[in-house]
């Protein structure tokens, strides 16, 4: 029996990143998006929403105010991991037990060596995808193809003492989440949290992690990313939660962005900020050899898989059932991260559990 792999993501973006999103992952080994529209009226969605609803290997879902019966959450965070977890309850409930979901963002790309998933022990509940960070360069022509991964102190040491790195810690080197995704399996009682899978009681079930599956991820890769997905946040209302390496830049923009300046100004200060704080050394990088070089949106061997994994029809009627149904958090929420057995123990890149450790691609 083959082991279906879905992903799960809630999103509110442009056309072109949304095709990324879709096509990137069915090349790089999903068989079906689930993707939830968060703010289906607004400008540009219905572009989004035709696509994604003509698109055979995706369910599209208008998780507007009709979606949450009247009980939207507040917090985006909040929706998105009771979203993953509805998508979790439908697909077990469609006979898709053994296979896996993936709970991801609509910038981030996966790739798995479904061969390796294939191999993973029966009894395994959960996965973990180290992510590949984008370098941010304004010399993009077109989308990125050169990736950061977590470093070794020596690595982190050098391009500290290169003056290429503020701290020599993967915390500074790593702009956006360093915890990565997970996928959990679809027939387990648990939790898909906006990084982690979670027990019951809300701590972590660790993953299996392995070189065969990452999450590459489009986090401000260019000026004009960096632009678009700061003011759109900004615009979104609630503030979301940074850690701590973050949260002075995100103060500073948000405070930039809320001025109410004229458009060129802040189009040019945005830039003045980007090329001081954000834009990263790409020919520097290259030479050290750093950095992974690869295409994410290229086709693995045997992608896209066949079709027929998962029975599209039966989850869009089985997804539509829950609109306007209560989500109540105490049963579909289990927090945004949950905390490790032993957080206190190591956690550099060699620390984790694996599965497969010393398999290349």
């Amino acid at each position: 029996m083959s082991t279906p792999l879905v992903a799960a993501s809630t999103v509110k973006d442009s056309p072109e990143h949304v095709r990324r999103y879709v096509e990137g992952n069915l090349a790089g080994g999903v068989d079906h998006l689930v993707v939830f529209l968060d703010a289906p009226s607004d400008e540009g969605q219905g572009e989004v929403l035709t696509y994604l609803e003509q698109h055979p290997r995706v369910t599209a879902v208008r998780a507007g105010g009709a979606w949450w019966g009247g009980d939207r959450p507040r917090e985006l965070n909040v929706r998105q991991c009771i979203n993953a977890n509805v998508t979790r309850r439908v697909l077990d409930g469609l006979g898709l037990g053994h296979g896996w979901l993936l709970h991801i963002d609509g910038d981030e790309v996966v790739r798995v060596d479904r061969g390796a998933l294939g191999a993973v022990p029966a009894d395994a509940t959960a996965l973990r995808l180290a992510v590949r960070e984008a370098v941010s360069s304004s010399g993009w022509e077109g989308q990125p193809t050169a990736f950061k991964r977590e470093l070794d102190d020596d690595h982190l040491a050098l391009l500290h003492g290169l003056g290429l790195l503020a701290e020599p810690s993967n915390q500074s080197w790593i702009r956006g989440h360093v915890m990565g995704k997970s996928a959990v399996r679809i027939g387990a009682e648990r939790w898909l949290t906006l990084h982690k899978v979670a027990h019951d009681d809300r701590s972590q079930d660790p993953g299996l992690e392995d070189e065969a599956w990452v999450v590459h991820h489009y986090e401000s890769y260019s000026l004009q990313d960096f632009c678009r997905k700061w003011t759109a946040m900004v615009a979104s209302g609630p503030r979301a939660a940074y850690r701590a390496e973050r949260r002075q830049t995100a103060r500073t923009l948000r405070q930039l962005i809320s001025r109410g300046l004229e458009p060129d100004a802040l189009q040019r200060q945005l830039e003045r900020f980007y090329r001081l704080q954000v834009e990263e050394p790409l020919a520097d990088l290259r030479d050290l050899q750093v950095l992974d070089e690869v295409d994410p949106l290229q086709p693995l061997p045997g992608c896209p898989t066949a079709p027929g994994a998962v029975p599209a029809d039966d989850l869009a009627r089985a997804l539509e059932e829950w609109r306007g149904r209560p989500k109540p958090e105490a049963e579909l929420y289990r927090g945004t991260s949950p905390v490790p057995a032993g957080a206190a123990a190591g956690e550099g890149p060699g620390s984790r559990k694996g599965l497969l450790r010393g398999r290349g691609r």
